[in-house]
């Protein structure tokens, strides 16, 4: 008869069992710091995570359904649980979450990670997980969340770095499609954080996360949806730029098409700089792959008047090994998923991530006021509640 697993384990064999934990997420925190220091050029001493003349991070992630096992009232998440299609069980879900700290600790590595958006998130139990249940809370990491009207619960999230980042607002703005007069998708989600003392970042951050809608159903057939999406990111974004126009605005997201596309025109055009419309995203470039075409559906978009404060003023795809592996099919190679189909690949995303890197540059006061007079008058200026 084989002997029963041992389902509470005694306190002396808990306290053994953390005590390894926290020793092995702490030889981790060091390793992510020897790796920055070294690619830094850095002395022996250890710097603070926050410095002056340093770049600091904020990058965009479709974590591919990060879902965990049970099933939520109300959402289509039954393939999601241990008895659904997929057979999402603990062992599945685990994997999922410790790759997902994999990647977050990758990109955290070559400088501090001051902000991750992340798109196809269940719940903020799983982002409670990933921040608290991983070495990431050797790291501070916290995040922002709200539950969104998604038919299968898929939202949007900021994870932040509580050292680097102080969250001061946050709401989301519902998407509502005509002819509906209810959200019945994705928020957009708002962030507004300013920096620790000591970080060398601007006084005031403002953040937006998306996922537009995606192209089931036809792409002529759900066009206007993005446009509306894009209609609501730009009014929002204009809201602020016409307020404090040399602010610190950034979007990202996964947009659902390419930087070209018409639906997303209000995206590039004056005074905002879609940073994946431009020539360093061609060929095999992107952050998605369809078949044998990879495309980039992942943006990052900045205000112009910030652009000298971005790295080389472009944005980069994330793509190390591990991330990647070999297209048997369509030749190359292509995002090691978690998925594909019903089949568990255990891999990390069907998107890899997209980022800028940060410098802190000291502007004038009013250095876009000349530049952008696009500011609606003030009886139209749109609003949005805060909603706690």
């Amino acid at each position: 008869m084989e002997n029963t697993p041992e389902v509470y384990p005694t306190p002396a064999k808990t306290a053994v069992r953390k005590g390894i934990k926290d020793l092995l997420g702490g030889m981790w925190l060091f390793f992510l710091m020897l790796i920055s220091c070294v690619q830094a050029g850095a002395s022996s001493t250890f710097p603070a995570p926050v410095q002056t003349d340093t770049f600091y991070r904020i990058a965009f992630y479709n974590a591919e359904n990060f879902f965990d096992c049970l099933h939520d009232s109300g959402k289509n998440d039954h393939d999601f649980t241990p008895t659904g299609i997929k057979g999402w069980g603990k062992t599945k879900y685990t994997n999922k979450r410790n790759n997902l700290f994999k990647v977050i600790a990758a990109l955290n590595a070559a400088c501090p990670l001051a902000a991750l958006g992340m798109a196809e998130i269940e719940n903020a139990r799983v982002l409670r997980d990933l921040c608290m249940g991983t070495p990431l809370r050797y790291l501070q990491f916290d995040f922002v969340h709200f539950e969104s009207p998604d038919p299968r619960g898929i939202d949007v999230a900021l994870l932040y770095r509580k050292d680097i980042l102080r969250i001061d607002t946050a709401f989301i703005h519902p998407l509502i499609i005509p002819p509906d007069t209810t959200a019945r998708t994705r928020d957009i989600l708002y962030v507004r954080a300013t920096p620790r003392k000591g970080v060398n970042l601007p006084d005031t951050l403002h953040l937006f996360v998306n996922h537009f809608p995606s192209k089931y159903g036809g792409v002529q057939e759900t066009d206007h949806k993005r446009a509306a999406a894009a209609r609501l990111l730009r009014k929002a974004l204009d809201s602020i730029a016409c307020r404090h126009p040399s602010a610190f605005v950034l979007a990202m997201g996964d947009f659902n098409t390419v930087p070209e596309d018409s639906a997303l025109y209000l995206l590039r055009t004056d005074p905002y700089v879609n940073l994946m419309h431009n020539k360093n995203w061609h060929g095999n470039k992107g952050s998605h792959k369809f078949r044998e075409t990879w495309s980039t559906i992942d943006h990052i978009i900045v205000h112009r008047s910030v652009l000298n404060q971005v790295k080389m003023q472009q944005s980069f795809r994330f793509d190390p090994p591990f991330l990647l592996q070999t297209d048997e099919k369509y030749m190359g190679e292509k995002p090691f998923r978690t998925f594909y189909g019903a089949k568990h690949l255990g891999g990390y995303s069907d998107h890899l991530p997209v980022y800028v890197d940060i410098l802190q540059t000291k502007q004038p006061e009013n250095a876009c006021k000349q530049t952008f007079s696009g500011c609606p008058p003030q009886q139209t200026k749109i609003t949005y509640p805060h909603l706690e």
